[in-house]
């Protein structure tokens, strides 16, 4: 299961996402991103990472979508910071 909430600061969209970035999860989180980049055209669009306790291959490579369009991550936990160094690092050697 996962949650989702939208917060709107200064000229910034946060999406704190909490629980599993797995399965039919995923396309959720996607769809999420999608509507508040389209919506709010001239907001940087950030993910918030602190609550996620598992990410799958779909949920990677959403992660990977997002980095290439230059999503920033923040607070991600241990397991997810991990996977995202191994994402930028896997970027860098393209």
């Amino acid at each position: 299961m996962m949650k989702i909430e939208v917060q709107e600061m200064g000229g910034q969209l946060i999406l704190h996402v909490e629980g599993r970035l797995a399965g039919a999860c995923v396309p959720e989180l996607e769809n999420c991103w999608q509507v508040a980049r389209s919506s709010h055209p001239n907001h940087t669009v950030s993910v918030d990472l602190k609550n996620v306790t598992c990410v799958d291959r779909a949920g990677r490579r959403l992660l990977q979508s997002m980095h290439r369009e230059g999503v920033p991550f923040l607070r991600p936990g241990l397991a997810v910071q991990d996977i995202l160094e191994q994402i930028m690092e896997q970027e860098c050697h393209r």
